[in-house]
């Protein structure tokens, strides 16, 4: 499904770049990869500090690449992970050179298209909101359409943050945007009753929910106009946003990598790694399995796609 821009036009942000099995020769001869991620995503990422290493989804991917890179190597001897700001603030430190890669929690967009590479999409999610449980184990709002001038909380320089202020209900109200510098500090606002929701991408929601059991995700659907469940596997959806998350590359010399990566992704080996891992850190995510590349492009940004039949919802 293409994902609309704030303009209005259309762009395949599924689309990425062809899959090549040559490693890149600039990563190699480094003998790292540097990947930025976010230290506090419990589902993606996070620092464990037991293990005194990161875990999480994306990492677990992410080892999987180095597999590929240095089969006969640790791949975590060959991994190093900086912590990055959530969204856009993570793109300079690929354009400063001090990553390879984005390995956050990351929304492919057609704005963002115009400044990085992406993968082919590993995780398809939508945004959803997480709000206080009551005492009875119910939601204190039962979904979006009930935080009509509620203040809902979302990271500054991200997609979520849009979202929510160009949401309105079925009655005509819309929620308060509240602005934070990170996820996680929505989530101690919410705690704190400073906001009434936190939004953002159902698989970094659960992990809150995990942390903060006094907190639960929405149960009720948004308005029908607004509901985005085409890659969600069953009808009990709350997402209100299509969500294709990617790997995030350097815009110019970044190819080799990105295309190596596709590559990686498509192996059976992945997939096994993938099911493993979701299993383990996104049970309860209701997508619909590893996605299926798209068809690949030689351009990018890549172009719009040609008028066809739109794809029937859910």
């Amino acid at each position: 499904m293409p994902t609309t821009d704030a303009t209005g036009g259309v762009c395949p942000v599924r689309r990425s770049l062809p899959p090549d099995p040559t490693p890149p020769r600039r990563i190699v001869d480094k003998g790292e990869l540097v990947a930025g991620v976010d230290p506090s995503d419990a589902t993606m990422s996070h620092w464990d500090a037991r293990s005194q290493r990161f875990e999480g989804f994306n990492i677990e991917l992410m080892l999987a690449v180095a597999r590929a890179l240095w089969p006969a190597d640790d791949p975590r001897g060959r991994l190093t992970f900086k912590a990055v700001p959530p969204g856009q603030g993570a793109f300079t430190m690929l354009e400063n050179g001090e990553i390879d890669v984005v390995a956050t929690s990351l929304t492919a967009s057609c704005e963002r298209a115009r400044r990085v590479l992406f993968s082919n999409d590993y995780l398809d999610s939508g945004q959803t909101v997480l709000v206080r449980r009551r005492t009875d184990g119910t939601p204190e709002f039962a979904g979006i359409e009930q935080l009509g001038g509620r203040r809902v909380c979302a990271a500054a320089n991200t997609t979520s943050l849009a979202m929510i202020a160009g949401y309105r209900t079925t009655a005509g109200g819309q929620p308060v945007p509240v602005r934070a510098v990170h996820p996680i500090d929505c989530l101690v606002m919410l705690r704190q009753g400073q906001v009434d929701g936190v939004s953002t991408d159902d698989n970094i929601l659960l992990g809150f929910a995990r942390m903060a059991p006094d907190t639960m995700l929405v149960t009720e659907a948004p308005r029908p106009d607004r509901r985005s469940c085409s890659y969600h596997r069953d009808e009990n959806c709350t997402w209100f946003t299509d969500e294709p998350h990617a790997f995030a590359f350097h815009l110019t010399e970044g190819r080799e990598l990105v295309a190596f990566v596709n590559h990686v992704l498509a192996q059976p080996g992945t997939a096994k790694v993938w099911q493993q891992a979701h299993d383990r850190w996104l049970a309860g995510h209701r997508d619909r399995g590893m996605p299926s590349p798209e068809p690949p492009t030689t351009v990018w940004p890549p172009p719009d796609p040609a008028p066809g039949p739109a794809r029937p919802a859910d």
